[in-house]
């Protein structure tokens, strides 16, 4: 916590508290995520006091537009535009729009007479009173065909429109259009252009009544009404006064926060009022906004006979803004106040210095210690006077023993791969005053065993030629914290392998499925013997390949759940090679030759014959996969107490890289011929659990040797 909050003033504890309080964070999440609500809330205040500056001044020129081109700034997008259909006709305008240069187009740039058929799926999801809301303009309904083709052509990437509602319904629309890039429209988004659009529609009224002298009484009168539900419904306290400061209007959000009724307030002089700081008042008279910080003590306001509250004996920390009204000759017309209340926030903010303090007064009892570095002599020391557990720490027991006479020798001691990255890369540039802090992970080998260090440093002294004199480490031990991260990483890189290898299953089983459905039905069809025969050939070796791969599968699930059986026994492994070598005779390749020596010892073993014969079987049935020209040996020799059989091969070959991995889980060398990928892998549990050890010696584009060791526990040897 104290990396992320420890220079924030009061103030800017408030705003943040505020921000995760209204979105349901917690104060530990991350900075990023913090500023971008933060950003937003007082980009959206300062966006909603403009717009509301302009609906207040009356017969200001061009004010939607005005107000667009505020509403583009705010969101940040390439345009904005204004829509509007009368049920009546067959086509539609778009009667406003602003663009990301600040342009305002004239009438007769605009959009008008298009035809409604055009825009069928638009104008209904907008009748109907629905949000349109396009993150990839790729991805769009199918219905909404026509209007996707229109955007493409305009190179809209993501749009967002809301619906306006004036003369009692969704008459037309607002719209936020991206081009330069994508936009992942979200809930605030949305939230925000509609409060936008609700303000905006007033305007829009007020344009529509222009010119109908009949009817100007009545929509005024609802343009008041509606802005007087906004007003009343905004969450922050707005208090409106007229040129001599005297209260007209106050909403529902000001009552509540100050305690009070309207009929206490309404007429009331703002210039009066004891809490109010002079200066504020000053610059008002004289036609400026003022932006301030208010800890308003009711007791004074009463004392003062300004007005009495039921809040009497409290005292609100408030953020107060005053914004100025004038006309279009520059004559104030009055001003108004909006008043945000940051009491909660406040006293969130202190309790998290109260918590930063004790922080910094006590560092960590446990495994971290503070740095100091004097960049003028090149000292760099340590403070070990808050660590109370010292002793009972081999971690800062090791620390405590460090004796560096320069930095150097610190960078020294840190692992060699880090050692770079640590000096040149972080801290020599924090010394040029590159930067001002940094975040560094690294490593320090202590009694032979790794530790992972977190180390949070920054300048807290400068020079006079700006760089920093004096530099400041907080370093924590996260070993342990590491290892999990680690550790999950291998777990989650096991997972992908499996679900890649569940992946290929599907498709490898069902290619002989196939194979076998298809050439039985062919069987039936035909009355030659000959392809008769050719068909059952086929189908019989593509049932042993199915066999294979079900029982690699079935053998791979035993091994993963430990119950893999084995049956020790007085085992032949001449009587074993022999079987292998009779039934590969039978599959071989032509121009490729199968070799066993049937001369060869017989050798007696204790193990498992039948787990035995499945793993030189894989061996066999690999290389005949790779190898489409020469010889396949199998072999098998006498060395000290063990045995060792061989399978050698002319194929293709394995790379250095792949040979590393070549009995590992999931992994398939060569993805061009049919199989688990899991044979070898069963075949290495096998071995090791028979006390054996297994391997492959290769040279790429010349051929493998697979083999394994098994224990010579033998009963005799004979010729």
């Amino acid at each position: 916590m104290s990396s992320v909050y420890a220079n924030y003033s009061r103030e800017d504890l408030i705003r943040e508290i505020e921000i995760l309080k209204a979105q349901g964070t917690s104060v530990n999440d991350e900075e990023t995520y913090q500023s971008r609500f933060l950003n937003n809330a007082v980009a959206l205040r300062k966006t909603f006091s403009d717009v509301l500056s302009l609906l207040i001044t009356p017969s200001q020129k061009d004010i939607i537009d005005q107000s667009l081109l505020t509403i583009l700034r705010f969101f940040n997008v390439d345009r904005v535009y204004i829509g509007n259909f009368d049920n009546d006709k067959p086509t539609f305008d778009f009667t406003h729009e602003v663009t990301s240069q600040g342009t305002i187009s004239m009438r007769e740039d605009l959009l008008v007479g298009l035809p409604k058929a055009d825009y069928a799926w638009w104008i209904k999801t907008i009748k109907e009173g629905k949000d349109i809301i396009i993150r990839d303009t790729d991805n769009m309904p199918e219905e909404a065909a026509a209007e996707q083709q229109i955007l493409k052509v305009q190179e809209i990437v993501s749009l967002l429109v809301i619906p306006i509602y004036y003369r009692g319904y969704a008459n037309g629309f607002i719209g936020l259009d991206c081009v330069k890039k994508h936009r992942d429209w979200d809930a605030l988004d949305v939230e925000n252009l509609r409060m936008l659009t609700d303000i905006i529609s007033i305007a829009i009224e007020r344009e529509l009544a222009h010119g109908m002298v009949e009817h100007s009484m009545k929509q005024t009168l609802k343009s008041e009404a509606k802005f007087q539900i906004i007003f009343d419904k905004l969450p922050w306290g707005v208090e409106l006064y007229d040129e001599n400061g005297y209260l007209l209007d106050i909403n529902n959000a000001d009552l509540d926060i100050f305690g009070v009724t309207r009929e206490q307030v309404i007429g009331l002089n703002a210039f009066e009022n004891p809490n109010i700081p002079e200066w504020v008042s000053e610059k008002l008279k004289k036609g400026e906004d003022a932006a301030f910080l208010l800890d308003y003590n009711f007791n004074k306001a009463a004392e003062k006979g300004y007005y009495t509250s039921k809040l009497s004996d409290e005292v609100k920390h408030l953020r107060v803004k005053g914004v100025v009204l004038k006309d279009r000759q520059d004559v104030i017309l009055g001003f108004f106040y909006i008043v945000f209340d940051d009491t909660e926030s406040y006293h969130k903010a202190e309790e998290i210095q109260y918590s930063l303090a004790k922080l910094k007064a006590a560092v960590d009892t446990g495994e971290s210690i503070i740095w100091e570095y004097d960049v003028a002599t090149d000292k760099l020391s340590a403070d070990f006077s808050l660590n109370d557990l010292i002793e009972e720490s081999s971690f800062l027991t090791y620390l405590k023993e460090d004796r560096f006479s320069s930095v150097h020798d610190f960078i020294e001691t840190l692992h060699p791969d880090d050692r770079h990255r640590v000096y040149n890369k972080q801290f020599k540039r924090l010394v040029d005053g590159e930067i001002g802090k940094y975040v560094s992970v690294y490593r320090r080998v202590f009694d032979g065993k790794v530790y992972w260090l977190n180390s949070n440093v920054r300048a807290y002294k400068y020079s006079e030629d700006g760089k920093p004199s004096k530099i400041v480490s907080y370093t924590s031990n996260i070993t342990e914290q590491r290892e999990k991260e680690l550790e999950l990483m291998k777990v989650k890189e096991a997972d992908k392998l499996k679900s890649a290898f569940l992946a290929n299953m599907s498709h490898e089983i069902r290619t002989p499925l196939n194979a076998i459905v298809g050439f039985s039905d062919l069987v039936a069809e035909t009355d030659d013997p000959e392809e008769r025969q050719t068909y059952l050939d086929i189908i019989h070796t593509n049932n042993d390949l199915l066999l294979n791969l079900i029982g690699d599968i079935l053998d791979f699930s035993k091994i993963e759940a430990g119950m893999l059986k084995y049956n020790i026994e007085d085992t032949n492994i001449k009587e074993l090679c022999m079987e292998v070598y009779l039934s590969g005779s039978l599959k071989i390749k032509p121009g490729v030759k199968l070799l066993f020596d049937k001369n060869s010892p017989t050798i007696i073993l204790r193990t498992d014959p039948q787990r035995i014969l499945q793993v030189i079987a894989n061996f066999v049935n690999n290389a005949i996969k790779f190898t489409s020209e020469g010889s396949i040996t199998i072999f098998y020799e006498t060395k000290e107490n063990e045995v060792k059989v061989c399978v050698r091969d002319t194929g293709i070959g394995i790379s250095e890289e792949n040979r590393a991995r070549v009995f590992e889980r999931f992994i398939k060398i060569n993805d061009f011929h049919q199989g688990t990928g899991l044979g070898l892998t069963i075949s290495k549990t096998i071995i090791e659990y028979l006390g054996g050890t297994i391997g492959v010696d290769s040279v790429q584009g010349k051929g493998s040797t697979f083999w394994f060791t098994l224990p010579l526990d033998y009963k005799g040897i004979s010729s």
